[in-house]
């Protein structure tokens, strides 16, 4: 919510203090809202922030939701997003969070306090200590720093967020102890430094145009970089250019309307896409790992990432691409002269019509995935957590346009989909946001239907409930002889855990009635939880 209290504020820059610095600075990096927590080394911060009308404070329930929301808010917004926890265990349940950021290139400032500087590092057993906190982020950020000072704030702000955006975004982390908040300082606001994107080397390019205007049957892979890169545009104009059908990862899921002629669907870990792939005799991918994907010898594969270590990392690349997506593609498509090459559009369509044809024969999951397409809006977004029905999702839920279909990537984080959903919704407040969640996944977050209605904050979100943890329920059906462990479920009343946070609650057992409910509650300005019962489904794989 905004603050709605306010005290007289600093008259110059000698009165500041370090809460009032990172405020400031903040707001200065374009920030509105910062999702978080609480806590004793923090209230110097958060005092400061009642200055700060700019920012909205989403306080919420659990320390792992602050990420959560803040990737979300991030990826669906293309700006950065905030979050603010206490140091040791704040940031241990941020890190999953921070770690999925990671997994999915997306830009997440984490804002950790820290105990009193006289015990930093001396493992005095202080409120929330860890010997060494820095160390606990450096693996999951591509920054991390510790400010010491009051005056170190609002240029290692500014850092952080320079870091954060230069190249391939990522989460960065800075770490600020409480007297740095509290004391005074002189330090006066930084402006925004931001690194612009740059298209690739003239001499990579136009070995790209050479081997593409070559290509008898070139395709187009897109990846996750090809979204956040806002490499929609360029990216369909080359597919136009090179006739070449569309395959994107579930993080490229948008890079091309769904609706394109030449968009033929999603490759993750998805086998019905092999013939695709293997009818290639060039590949462009861009802003893809290209992980999980198999060319055969004589194949040739282009590969454009802003990222350099991302080229060649699964697959040798004939020619490297190193430069922003957008940017390389446009600049790509002015060397792709000649003359209009001949339709492949019902080649593509019958690529995608053969693959859908498969999907539907698994089992009733591609007509949960139906339904939740036909009950969502156009401009509808959805978050998926890790469930059976979002991993069909990924390879049959049509996307219209970018920034509209969240995943967890690589991480696979089970709990991700309805604080992320919130996030989501905060940056996109006009946009139906919609979580397709399983039983167990939801009780990780539910607890954040208490900060959705307190915030105002108004999704809906789909629960898949088969009791279990349905996707290692499975492989002990499939592999161990059935011998179910560990992975039953007892759930709650689903409809009864939304009213008592004050949301509103229905079960749908009929999935041809999933459709209508659906799209009522996208209409409706409120928090929604619909529970689908069903059985335990085949693998989607």
């Amino acid at each position: 919510m905004k603050n709605s209290t306010r005290r007289s504020e600093p008259t110059g820059p000698e009165e500041w203090t370090g809460g009032h610095a990172l405020a400031r600075q903040l707001v200065a990096e374009g920030v509105d809202t910062v999702f978080g927590l609480p806590g004793d080394q923090l209230m110097a911060a958060l005092d400061a922030f009642v200055d700060a009308p700019e920012l909205r404070y989403i306080v919420t329930r659990h320390e792992q939701a602050t990420t959560y929301m803040a990737d979300g808010y991030a990826r669906a917004s293309g700006r950065p997003g905030v979050a603010m926890v206490v140091p040791g265990v704040g940031v241990y349940n941020a890190a999953t969070g921070l770690a999925t950021a990671y997994a999915c290139s997306s830009p997440v400032l984490l804002i950790a306090g820290q105990v009193s500087r006289h015990g930093i590092g001396k493992d005095l057993g202080l409120l929330h200590d860890v010997h060494d906190q820095l160390d606990v982020v450096r693996p999951i950020t591509k920054w991390a720093e510790r400010l010491l000072h009051p005056e170190d704030i609002a240029p290692g702000v500014n850092r952080a967020f320079a870091e954060m955006c230069a190249g391939r975004p990522r989460p960065v982390e800075i770490e600020i102890p409480p007297e740095a908040f509290a004391e005074t300082t002189a330090a006066t606001t930084l402006a925004p430094v931001r690194a612009s994107g740059r298209a690739a080397a003239a001499a990579q390019l136009e070995q790209a145009a050479a081997v593409l205007s070559q290509a008898a049957a070139p395709l187009v892979v897109a990846g996750g970089g090809a979204v956040l890169g806002d490499a929609s545009t360029a990216l369909t104009r080359i597919a136009e250019l090179l006739q070449a059908p569309v395959v994107t990862t579930r993080e490229g899921k948008g890079a091309v309307d769904d609706r394109h002629p030449l968009s033929v669907g999603t490759a993750w870990v998805n086998p019905r896409m092999r013939p695709v792939i293997a009818t290639a005799d060039v590949v462009l991918a861009v802003g893809t790992r290209f992980q999980g994907i198999a060319l055969t010898p004589g194949q040739k594969l282009v590969h454009i990432d802003v990222d350099p270590e991302q080229i060649g990392r699964n697959h040798p690349a004939d020619v490297a691409v190193v430069g922003d997506a957008a940017l390389s593609l446009d600049a790509l498509a002015a060397l792709l002269t000649g003359p209009p090459r001949a339709s492949r559009a019902e080649e593509a369509r019958t690529m995608r019509s053969d693959a859908e044809r498969q999907l539907a024969a698994i089992g009733p999951q591609w007509e949960m995935v139906r339904a939740l397409r036909q009950g969502i809006p156009e401009d509808g977004i959805l978050v998926c957590d890790t469930t059976s029905v979002a991993y069909m999702c990924h390879m049959g839920y049509p996307v219209y346009a970018p920034r509209t279909y969240f995943s967890t990537s690589y991480m696979g984080t089970l709990g991700f989909g309805y604080p992320a959903a919130l996030g989501v919704k905060v940056a996109r407040p006009d946009a139906p946001v919609v979580t397709v969640t399983g039983d167990g996944g939801f009780l990780f977050a539910s607890n954040e239907l208490a900060t959705a209605v307190q915030h105002g904050i108004h999704t809906v979100t789909v629960v898949f409930d088969d009791g279990a943890y349905g996707n290692s329920n499975r492989d002990q059906r499939d592999r161990f002889g059935g011998r179910e462990y560990g992975t039953v479920l007892h759930n709650p009343d689903w409809v009864a855990l939304a009213k008592a946070f004050g949301a509103d609650g229905v079960q749908v057992d009929d999935i041809a009635k999933l459709p209508a409910v659906l799209a009522d509650a996208c209409a409706a300005d409120r928090s929604t939880v619909i529970a689908v019962p069903m059985q335990r489904l085949p693998s989607p794989f």
